[in-house]
């Protein structure tokens, strides 16, 4: 099980607001492709996902803000 964390966007960066998620539970997505959009105070910007599989949790939901480094979903990755 892989952890998707919330990457450093910005030196003075500290969290940022979940906005939309892209994929559900359960939905299959690929290396590379959106999993959800957040927004700083300068910048929205799409998380892609660093693997192949299944999104099996979402941590934090829409709406909410997390700090960076915050993990944010987990996916299960193919074998």
């Amino acid at each position: 099980m892989l952890d998707v964390r919330l990457p450093q966007l910005g030196d003075s960066v500290t969290k940022a607001l979940v906005t939309t998620w892209l994929k559900s539970v359960g939905d299959r997505v690929e290396r590379d492709e959106p999993l959800l959009e957040v927004t700083t105070d300068k910048v929205t910007v799409e998380v892609p996902s660093e693997v192949s599989g299944t999104l099996r949790e979402i941590v934090i939901e829409a709406g909410q803000y997390a700090t960076m480094d915050t993990v944010l979903c987990r996916i299960e990755e193919d074998e």
